[in-house]
């Protein structure tokens, strides 16, 4: 959606994020920051073109980046952002941070960016350069509503939203998305149940009762996999209906035959 650099931090920034202890999609995570070689397995799981470097790694480094992480997820939490107590944490994390300007490669992005230079060359002051960078600029461009947390239930994952149609929702840990779907869909039959219900014992329908229309995704699963009462009676309904058909259609195709056998006959 946006630059390289900003879609590699921001997606980096998030999978930083979700290390930390907490449910995703309804399972356990627990925190997988806690150690020198816990960090290193976490760097080495990123994009190499963030150059994130792991050279000096020790036990300071990892309290510092996981100190970044604790402030990450609250201006994350605070998202989309319109006051001022996130704004100044960014601040704070952009103390001292330098910029220059250096030339892309090219491709459909501008000739030039400008990059965050560290306070130094150790790990937890570049991460931390580089992400108040892209956070500063989220904040610029007002496109802040896209950190979020996964809409599923029973997970707090974080999500950066990169698509151009903000449509991005749920997490991508297990299946947070389906577990909705089936859900939404669950919860129209048992409204359309209630209101079949109704009608036959001839109780007026609630005005507000009104039916969210299901998603392509749910159609296909509710034509495939019926789970439902009135799935599996849609289901039925259709192989009945082709039956039919096919039983007129041999039927029309005797009488053809039937017509041509006494045509032949009386020659």
């Amino acid at each position: 959606m946006f630059h390289a650099e900003i879609n590699r931090t921001l997606t980096a920034a998030v999978n930083l994020m979700n290390t930390s202890e907490g449910l995703h999609s309804a399972q356990a995570s627990p925190d997988q920051l806690t150690s020198i070689e816990s960090l290193r397995k976490f760097l080495s799981s990123q994009d190499s073109e963030l150059k994130w470097p792991t050279s000096t790694l020790d036990r300071a480094q990892v309290d510092s980046v996981r100190d970044l992480r604790d402030t990450v997820h609250q201006i994350w939490g605070a998202a989309p952002i319109t006051t001022k107590e996130p704004v100044e944490k960014i601040n704070t994390l952009l103390e001292g941070v330098g910029t220059r300007v250096v030339r892309t490669s090219g491709g459909e992005e501008p000739q030039f960016r400008a990059v965050p230079i560290p306070v130094s060359t150790q790990l937890a002051d570049v991460m931390t350069a580089a992400i108040a960078d892209a956070l500063q600029f989220l904040v610029v461009n007002d496109e802040t509503g896209r950190m979020r947390t996964c809409k599923g239930d029973e997970c707090d994952a974080v999500i950066v939203d990169l698509t151009r149609n903000r449509s991005k929702l749920f997490c991508d840990f297990g299946n947070c998305a389906n577990r909705a779907h089936v859900r939404a869909y669950r919860a129209r039959q048992a409204a359309l149940r209630e209101a079949g219900r109704r009608a036959l014992a001839g109780e007026a329908a609630e005005p507000s009762a009104t039916l969210a229309k299901p998603s392509a995704a749910e159609k296909a699963a509710q034509i495939n996999e019926p789970t439902s009462e009135s799935a599996v009676a849609a289901k039925e309904f259709r192989d009945r209906m082709r039956d039919e058909l096919m039983e007129k259609r041999e039927k029309k195709d005797k009488k053809s035959k039937k017509k041509k056998d006494k045509k032949k006959a009386k020659k």
